[in-house]
């Protein structure tokens, strides 16, 4: 059962309102405890200045009273002020567990919101602060070789495509390659088109290509990735254009499921791996993100089997 005697008089100098103040009691133990947080003062170094009721105010109480209050100055007539707005609050405090107000739910949870962000204060953030920078440079290349595939760049191919679609209509289909191929025979007789692949297919799209976008662009598709594009279109395009050798390259004429295809690759944009030195500061963030991340994760792991939970019957079952 909880005991009230034991409230923490330390939270009294702060600004909590009273009834977050006297939930305090409601989280604290009848028994006597061990100082297992960093700062908890002992009775001989923390003596006591007075007492209201089952609250105990000390020596710390009114320092840190008046460092937050009066901008620490320590005068007689300060420390006067100081006591009585310390006794005002006391007396709040022990009229308000009197009541039974640190039975209720929202005191319950703000003050265990408050006693858990405080002992993380204490006890988590210093391991936290203590994972920083630098990192040993060894490490940091073991983590760019693993994840070089971060740092590269996939190569994109410039591409032209002559496109009409026969659907599954195999007559169709059939005029369709024929029709491009003749389309594939002037481009090759035509030398000047041959040597402008910026052109892409030129004036051949309009009157061969049923792909509205690029149709009256040269046929120019823009650049893509081996893996194409969301839709099964672009993937098509896609792999006939990372089947030819190299820029200037056109495919034959091509029958797919999504069309009839002549591709045309114009130009290359290489893969590029970014050099280590240029992704070291980055490798080290998300180290350090990681590693801290790990270090709460045991933190909290290494609390929940100290404090293992107990399930509790409903009262009604109990009985």
């Amino acid at each position: 059962m909880p005991s009230r005697s034991s409230i923490s008089s330390s939270i009294l100098s702060g600004n909590r309102s009273i009834l977050i103040l006297a939930m305090v009691a409601g989280l604290s133990s009848c028994g006597p405890k061990k100082a297992e947080v960093a700062g908890q003062m002992s009775p001989q170094t923390d003596p006591p200045l007075f007492q209201v009721g089952s609250i105990t105010v000390s020596e710390s109480d009114l320092a840190h009273h008046l460092k937050e209050q009066e901008a620490g100055r320590t005068d007689e007539a300060t420390r006067k002020k100081a006591l009585k707005e310390l006794t005002g609050r006391a007396q709040l405090v022990q009229a308000s567990l009197d009541a039974d107000l640190d039975r209720d739910p929202f005191i319950r949870a703000e003050m265990a919101r408050i006693l858990a962000n405080r002992f993380k204060e204490q006890m988590l953030f210093p391991k936290l602060k203590s994972i920083a920078p630098p990192l040993p440079e060894a490490r940091l290349r073991e983590l760019y070789q693993a994840n070089q595939s971060r740092f590269r760049s996939n190569e994109k191919r410039q591409v032209a495509v002559l496109w009409l679609n026969g659907g599954k209509n195999q007559n169709r289909v059939k005029q369709y390659e024929q029709k491009l191929v003749a389309a594939r025979d002037w481009y090759f007789k035509n030398s000047d088109l041959d040597k402008q692949p910026e052109q892409g297919f030129s004036m051949l799209s309009v009157d061969y290509s049923e792909h509205q976008a690029s149709r009256y662009q040269g046929g120019v598709v823009g650049w893509l990735e081996r893996e194409g594009g969301m839709d099964s279109w672009t993937k098509a395009v896609a792999d006939i254009a990372f089947s030819l050798e190299k820029p200037g390259d056109v495919s034959p004429v091509i029958a797919r499921e999504e069309g009839v295809f002549l591709v045309r690759y114009m130009a290359l944009n290489p893969a590029v791996l970014r050099p280590f030195e240029s992704v070291s500061d980055e490798l080290e963030k998300a180290e350090i993100s990681r590693m801290r991340q790990q270090a709460e994760a045991e933190f909290m792991e290494a609390l929940a089997e100290k404090y293992p939970v107990q399930e509790l019957a409903p009262a009604a079952e109990a009985n």
